[in-house]
């Protein structure tokens, strides 16, 4: 076949390119469209091999495909088709419409994401939700920028505003608040991994870095490129405090800055990806001078190899020849510059040419706003898995460049998004849509910031014990906050049930489905029964206070879920707490009633 790929990674004869006509359709059941393939050859020729590749569809429930490439409309949703060929890839989207909107209205837009959220809608025929509620927006932007609750007297205050642009005012005071700072932190120390052996320096460097709102890029490259003792220079550590290897330290960075997962590659070609094992040891090369001086653990670049590891050569296990360094896009680095190979790395990986790095930032921050990414999962840019709205992450990825990997930039402007905003209710046309930003999906609070809220409601801490492995100590100290632990350093049931991953040793994949496990802690669990009744708590303090039910109801509400409790739910607790003979029980009961609810336990 004359697009057959060598297997040196050279295409001889073969393909450079490969491109799929229309790549977005929408049908009615049972419409049909024809693919049309086309190959791009390293010779300069175009070819039609429609006839040549392997179709597959996304969701067989939403359209069906032939060998031939003629697609089907089964029912209403949305999916891809993906395109294969060797060594390549692509895919088209498809839509399936059953009740088509005519006219279909003008939509309300803030700024750039709307129009291009808008515009996929319009196409595929789904109204958005309305706009957020001030009660829903408030805990939602809350949680999802500092990773708090708001207080009781900031609910009434923000709802008593008449101010019309109170939004954008508390946006800008949660991106300065040093809680944005610790949260953020915390999120940042789960991909870059840091973990009990390198916890302090490295935890520190991420504090400042996001403190002084350092550019992305920049971090990025000091992270790559680091030598030292302190700061960024701990992640080439494992766990046992041995180094990682040349080829894990790459699978990691090319995860964490490219959204690209290389480990196939690393025994063989990608049979349907571009990557090749040429690839992959060609960029572990650039690693393999990292080495250290034991006994000081510092961190360098050392090609002579007299440090730690005394070879600093990589060997392709293919060829059994010695890897040079090459980026992924074919190019060399330069043998005479004074930089070493991971300075030229991390250059080349943040460069406005490089079209993952931008792609990626911006990709894991929507993830976090909204619950998955454009692409998802966001560490895995493979033609496979196409964005479900490319020209969206194309704009924000270009938006961040210009204005210099500004991340409180980049929040701001999502954050202030229609998109972002609108409400976790639906409508006919978005009811069963959850790839087009329609509504406020519900997203499970992770465990950190779960507990962290529990004990926020009733006012009681949260007593940690921290192992330190290197003294073999054991010490509480109060006043820590879930957010700011290192999990092997914490042992915690609580946040082994609730989903906290045990290790970082690699970038951790958080559990957050609910479980068995999970419904027992709520019902004995002292995290739920111990913390509603303690002395010095919220509760206590209010009975103390002699607080009315109504004032009592009231504050809870406004602490768990950001609201005032509607008239029907003020009255039922009302009838309910006369109707015990123990008051504080009663009380009780309606505190963990709302702790254990779906509404407290999730963001919406």
């Amino acid at each position: 076949m004359p697009y057959e790929q060598d297997n040196d990674g050279s295409s001889g004869m073969g393909i450079r390119d490969l491109e799929v006509m229309p790549k977005e359709t929408v049908l009615d059941a049972n419409g049909r469209q024809q693919l049309v393939v086309v190959a791009q050859l390293l010779n300069g020729r175009e070819e039609d091999i429609t006839d040549q590749v392997r179709y597959t569809s996304g969701n067989t429930d939403v359209v069906k495909v032939t060998s031939e490439g003629l697609v089907t409309g089964v029912s209403k949703g949305e999916t891809d088709v993906i395109i294969r060929a060797p060594g390549y890839s692509v895919s088209a989207r498809f839509g399936v419409i059953d009740s088509p909107i005519t006219p279909f209205p003008d939509l309300p837009h803030r700024n750039f994401i709307d129009e291009y959220v808008n515009a996929k809608l319009r196409r595929f025929h789904i109204l958005p939700s309305g706009l957020s509620n001030d009660e829903e927006f408030l805990r939602r932007v809350c949680l999802d920028v500092t990773g708090t609750l708001p207080s009781p007297q900031r609910v009434r205050e923000f709802l008593a505003s008449q101010k019309p642009d109170k939004r954008d005012e508390l946006i800008e005071v949660l991106l300065n608040s040093p809680e944005y700072v610790d949260y953020w932190t915390f999120r940042f120390a789960d991909f870059l991994r840091v973990m009990w052996s390198n916890s302090y320096t490295y935890k520190s460097w991420i504090r400042n870095g996001l403190t002084s709102n350092k550019p992305f890029d920049q971090m990025a490259r000091e992270r790559i490129s680091i030598e030292g003792v302190a700061g960024g220079a701990r992640h080439y550590f494992k766990r046992t405090g041995e180094m990682l290897l040349p080829e894990e330290l790459m699978i990691e960075d090319a995860r964490a800055f490219l959204g690209l997962r290389l480990d196939c590659a690393q025994c063989h070609d990608h049979p349907y990806e571009a990557w090749t094992q040429n690839q992959f040891w060609g960029m572990a090369a650039f690693y393999g001078a990292v080495s250290r001086v034991r006994d000081f653990g510092v961190v360098f670049d050392d090609p002579m190899g007299h440090g730690e590891r005394r070879n600093p050569k990589i060997m392709n296990p293919r060829t059994n020849e010695e890897a040079q360094a090459r980026f992924l896009d074919g190019i060399v680095p330069n043998p005479g510059r004074r930089s070493g190979l991971r300075v030229q790395l991390g250059k080349w990986i943040t460069s406005t040419s490089n079209s993952y790095f931008s792609k990626v930032a911006v990709n894991r921050i929507w993830a976090h706003f909204f619950g998955k990414g454009i692409t998802n999962p966001v560490d895995d840019f493979r033609a496979t898995n196409p964005a479900t709205h490319p020209g969206l992450l194309e704009a924000l990825a270009q938006s961040f460049q210009e204005n210099s990997y500004d991340l409180k930039y980049l929040m701001r402007l999502i954050l202030q998004s229609r998109t972002y905003q609108v409400s976790s209710d639906w409508n006919e046309t978005n009811r069963s849509d959850e790839l087009n930003y329609t509504r406020s999906l519900p997203r499970r609070l992770d465990a950190e910031v779960l507990l962290d809220a529990i004990s926020r409601v009733t006012g009681v801490e949260e007593k940690f014990t921290i192992h330190d492995y290197i003294v073999s100590n054991s010490l509480e100290l109060p006043g820590t906050q879930a957010i700011d632990l290192i999990p092997e350093l914490t042992p915690s049931h609580f946040l082994e049930v609730y989903g906290r991953p045990p290790l970082r040793e690699t970038i951790p994949i958080r559990d957050r489905q609910a479980n068995l496990r999970q419904a027992l802690h709520m019902l004995v669990g002292s995290t739920f029964t111990e913390k509603i009744s303690s002395e010095g708590g919220r509760l206590s303090q209010l009975i103390k206070d002699g607080a009315s039910d109504k004032m009592i109801i009231e504050e809870f509400y406004l602490a768990a879920l950001s609201r005032f409790p509607s008239r029907l739910e003020r009255a039922e607790i009302s009838r309910l707490i006369n109707k015990l003979k123990s008051r504080r029980k009663a009380i009780e009961g309606l505190v963990w009633g709302l702790i254990a609810s779906r509404e407290f336990t999730y963001n919406h």
